[in-house]
């Protein structure tokens, strides 16, 4: 053996030919993919376990291994099989000889390039080996070690692994080598280690050696356009991080990327972009940059196909312009709109959402929003609008800039687009989940609204219900645009509104509490709900109690009647809605409407309705209307006579509840409606504080007083002799509840008599009639107060009592009785004079007490007997005629003498030669008082030369005339001789009156 390798070194033969042979075979492509190269695999696979007596086996076999997996993925996944993974990862870690440890790597970068090796669990041990290179290996090894990484780098669970950044600082370090491949290498391997990962990029902005430094020097250096791309995109994944971009050394790139961007190198272009508008994600690098001019340069890059790098050079376009007018003017200017218009049609979705939002930034300008350039605007971001599957980034930015540009009116103007073309697509965004784009949908719907052909269109009509649901939605900004939307369109179809649930909706948010609305938003609300009810009366009751009670504190007045109007049939339609009405707050906000003097009419008119439900009157609002309501009425700003009318109406009302009668602000009350009374000549607004006033004086002596205090008795005193028999009897009901005790004894006058007497006599004058309440307030004044019987206007009333008496029905004849007896029994404490006057004024009464004895109720007779038997009067006796007065012997010549009491007598005419002698001759007696229980006594005599004899004798008994009036009749003499003789009698009527004649003697 020794001679045989002695020789083979002579002839200079190749050592280990099989090694040579194979090496050749598989340099042969057909060996290579064939059969005999997939048997092989698994032997060589084993000659990669390191054994002592074959040191130079697995070097040998990683050279084969290389050639046959090199171009062939079938290879490589036979390779995995027989375990090479395994293999090549402990070789690995025994540290191999540089050179080796550099065809290892290479090897298994090759092998990666099959995606279906990374599912290998191997593949793990790998990659900690191949890190382990990149720290510890050659030069040459880490190079390749880079590479197999960068391919295992591609699998997302390999990058996710904690190992796996242990090789983010050794790749950090190869950025600074001097070749271009292990740059490139290191470049590719960090670029899939952190483009999706954020805590790999702050890990690796952390790292020895300031990363970015490096990058920036390949930027400036003179590498290759490949090389520098590449470094371009590892700044654009590193400018993500907000620590990275405040970073000083980011701010030396922007020159660079400038550069970049200005080749002619599409792809450098392309990553300069990237990472320059990624930069732009920090404020200060904005105004670092705003010095330089190269606005031009990135609207030149918005053109082409290359969509990336338009969309970076627009994203760099909208972060630059923001907030800053100028630069949004510069791009105008340097074309953009147009050249973005041109690519629109054809753009990506992603595209189209970007062009919108530089659209949206732009027109935020209102030097560009109302610009010719805008208008070019609208007609394409409508149809980019309805494309399928446009997402909702660009729907906001796009329906935002739509809004930026029609909000003003000399855009719309310029709008030729139909309202279907515009209306149908923006129903879908009021549908939409996101509550922004609902919410620029319904207001860019409002400004199209401004134009009264969108308003008429039927394709509108059709907006109505998700417009109707947004208003109704709870949040504010939605409901704001909505309900401004609605308000345009209100009027012109209201019936659709009212289908779509907008009264229950529009209801909803003027009584909405939380989220609260703004004052424009509640205004907005309640002015379309009054549109609809002034369309359709009926809706009245189908709108909530507590909505139109909210209504009434609209600035509006047109809105404030629509809910008084509804507010007044709901009442009507349903008494207890009164009763809610004043639970939620109605009376509070009708009374701050009277007070500002607004709609006073239909509020008083409400506030007297519900103050006219005896329930509301319980509630402890009402208690706190009544000063409100005085203060309405002596308010010298209060115009309105019908709500100066309304306003006395409620205080009426109120009056009748005892507890608000007596309340501590009832005294103002009674101020105002004694003003009132001043004021006023009408009868109805006179009847209406009268009987207000009943109200608070019948239960309180302090209302008494104040009505008096203000003036309210003369005035009163003056309205009881009022044409109007109505204003009379109240004003006289009214004085006889001001009277009715001694409260006001001070005010008692003999004036007041007088008009009380007034009144009477004016009534009878004019109308025939007797006001039963003067009488009834003229007995509570004499019964109260005994000092003004003695008074001469009590005495001057007296003869209209007696008319009062003689005219009057039952119930007045019943008040004189009662008067005049009360002045009778005060006739013995009165000084003669007065006491004899007044009986004789009223014994002019005596004929009708006469009839009333005949005709009255039982109750009335005691009082008419006992004035009948203390009124003065006369007593008149007639003597017509005797009978059968025939005597014995000479002829008669018969006359009569009358006696009363002890009074003197008196005579008739002496009748000669008469039997039957006829005198018809009347005497009368006056009393002062009646004579009761007196008896009249008649003697008839026969007078002749030789003397007088009697004829007959007749006594009388004269009670019964005085309460019958007349009692007459044929009366037998009782004879005192010749008594057997034809029966004697005369004829005598008796009469008891007021009335006297000549020939009367006073007894």
């Amino acid at each position: 053996m020794p001679n045989l390798i002695a020789l083979s070194e002579e002839f200079s033969l190749v050592g280990n030919p099989e090694q040579v042979v194979l090496d050749c075979l598989f340099q042969i492509d057909d060996v290579r993919v064939g059969s005999f190269a997939r048997k092989t695999i698994p032997l060589l696979v084993d000659l990669l376990k390191p054994i002592p007596d074959r040191p130079g086996a697995p070097p040998y076999a990683v050279r084969l291994l290389t050639q046959i997996a090199d171009g062939n993925n079938s290879n490589k996944l036979l390779m995995a099989e027989a375990g090479a993974l395994e293999a090549l990862s402990k070789y690995l870690s025994l540290s191999p000889q540089d050179l080796t440890e550099a065809t290892i790597s290479e090897l298994l970068r090759i092998l990666f390039t099959n995606p279906e090796l990374l599912r290998y669990k191997q593949v793990i041990n790998c990659m900690d080996q191949l890190v382990a290179v990149l720290h510890l290996g050659s030069r040459s090894a880490r190079l390749s070690a880079a590479r197999a990484l960068s391919q295992l780098f591609d699998a997302d669970n390999l990058r996710d692994l904690e190992s796996s950044t242990q090789a983010i600082q050794p790749l950090a370090d190869m950025l600074n080598a001097t070749l271009e491949c292990e740059q490139e290498a290191a470049l590719s391997a960090l670029l899939k280690l952190t483009s999706d990962s954020t805590s790999k990029v702050a890990m690796l902005a952390e790292v020895e050696g300031n990363p970015l430094h490096s990058l920036c020097k390949i930027l400036s250096s003179s590498a290759s356009w490949e090389l520098k791309s590449d470094a371009a995109e590892l700044c654009c994944v590193m400018f993500g991080n907000p620590r990275v971009r405040e970073m000083p050394t980011a701010s030396e790139c922007i020159e660079p990327l400038i550069l970049l961007m200005q080749s002619n190198q599409e792809t450098a272009v392309e990553s300069g972009i990237c990472a320059f508008e990624r930069l732009l994600d920090d404020d200060q690098q904005v105004e670092i940059t705003s010095d330089n001019d190269f606005v031009g340069m990135l609207v030149g890059l918005v053109s082409g196909s290359n969509y990336r790098l338009i969309e970076a050079s627009i994203s760099a376009l909208i972060k630059l312009g923001k907030d800053r007018t100028p630069r949004k003017l510069d791009m105008v200017n340097a074309g953009i709109i147009d050249n973005c218009l041109e690519i629109l049609p054809t753009a990506p979705n992603s595209l189209c959402s970007m062009i919108a939002e530089l659209f949206r930034v732009l027109t935020n300008s209102s030097a560009i929003s109302k610009s010719l350039a805008a208008t070019k605007i609208i007609e394409p971001l409508f149809m980019v609008l309805i494309k399928k599957d446009f997402g909702l980034l660009g729907q906001h930015s796009a329906l935002q800039a739509l809004v930026n540009i029609l909000e003003k009116p000399q855009s719309l103007s310029t709008l030729k687009i139909s309202p279907s073309q515009v209306v149908e697509p923006l129903i879908s965004f009021l549908e939409s989940p996101s509550q922004a784009i609902q919410q620029l949908g319904s207001e860019l719907l409002s400004h199209l609204l401004a134009q009264e052909h969108f308003k008429k269109d039927i394709t509108t009509k059709s907006a109505v219900t998700p417009l109707v649901q947004l208003a109704g939605i709870g949040i504010l900004s939605l409901q704001q645009t909505a309900i401004n939307a609605l308000e345009k369109i209100s009027l012109n179809w209201p019936k659709a509104v009212s289908d779509a649930g907008g009264i229950f909706e529009l209801a909803k948010v003027i009584t909405q509490d939380e989220p609260l609305p703004s004052e424009a938003l509640w205004e907005s609300a309640a002015s379309i709900l009054s549109n609809l009810l002034q369309f359709n009366t009926e809706y009245y009751l189908d709108v909530p109690v507590v909505a139109l009670v909210r209504m009434l504190r609209s600035s509006l007045d047109n809105t404030v009647k629509v809910a008084l109007n509804a507010l007044v049939v709901q009442e009507k339609a349903d008494g207890s809605t009164a009763e809610l009405m004043a639970e939620v707050g109605a009376i509070d906000a009708l009374l701050d409407l009277l007070r500002s003097h607004r709609c006073e009419e239909a509020s008083g008119r409400l506030l007297e309705a519900l103050f006219n439900n005896s329930r509301v009157r319980e509630m402890k609002a009402s208690k706190y209307a009544i000063a409100p309501l005085a203060h309405y009425l002596l308010d010298p700003q209060t115009r309105s006579q019908s709500g100066r009318l309304l306003a006395a109406l409620a205080l009426g009302d109120l009056s009748q509840h005892e507890g608000l009668a007596r309340a501590t602000d009832s005294v103002y009350a009674c101020q105002a409606l004694v003003g009132l009374l001043v004021d006023q000549t009408k009868d109805e607004m006179q009847t209406v504080a009268i009987c207000a006033l009943q109200n608070f004086v019948v239960r309180s002596r302090t209302n008494r007083r104040a009505v008096a205090e203000a003036g309210g008795v003369s005035v009163i005193q003056e309205l009881v002799q009022s044409p109007n028999a109505e204003v009379a009897a109240h004003a006289s009901l009214l004085i006889k509840f001001l009277f009715s005790n001694h409260t006001l004894q001070e005010y008692v006058s003999n004036e007041l008599i007088k008009s009380l007497t007034a009144a009477l006599e004016s009534e009878l004058r004019s109308t025939s009639t007797v006001n039963e309440e003067v009488l009834r307030t003229i007995h509570v004044i004499f019964a109260n107060f005994h000092k003004l019987h003695i008074s001469e206007a009590t005495t001057l009333c007296i003869p209209h009592l007696v008319t009062s008496l003689k005219l009057g029905t039952e119930a007045a004849q019943d008040s004189v009785l009662t008067i005049l007896c009360l002045l009778r029994r005060s006739w013995s404490s009165m000084p003669l004079d007065v006491s004899k006057s007044q009986a004789t004024i009223a014994a002019d009464a005596i004929p009708t007490l006469q009839m009333l004895m005949k005709t009255c109720p039982p109750s009335f007779h005691e009082r008419v007997e006992s004035l009948l038997n203390s009124l003065p009067g006369c007593l008149t006796v007639i003597v017509n005629r005797a009978n059968n007065l025939k005597q014995a012997m000479g002829g008669t010549n018969a006359y009569c003498r009358l006696v009363i009491g002890n009074g003197p007598a008196r005579h008739t005419k002496v009748v000669s030669h008469n039997t039957s002698p006829e005198w018809k001759q009347g005497f009368t007696w006056a009393f002062d008082v009646p004579p009761k229980g007196q008896k009249l006594h008649i003697h008839c005599r026969s007078k002749s030369t030789f003397g007088k004899t009697s004829l007959g004798r007749v006594t009388i008994q004269i009670d019964k005339v005085m309460s019958e009036g007349v009692y007459s009749g044929v009366f037998s003499l009782c004879r005192e001789t010749n008594k057997d003789g034809p029966s004697r009698t005369l004829e005598v009527e008796i009469t008891w009156s007021n009335r006297t004649t000549s020939n009367e003697q006073r007894v």
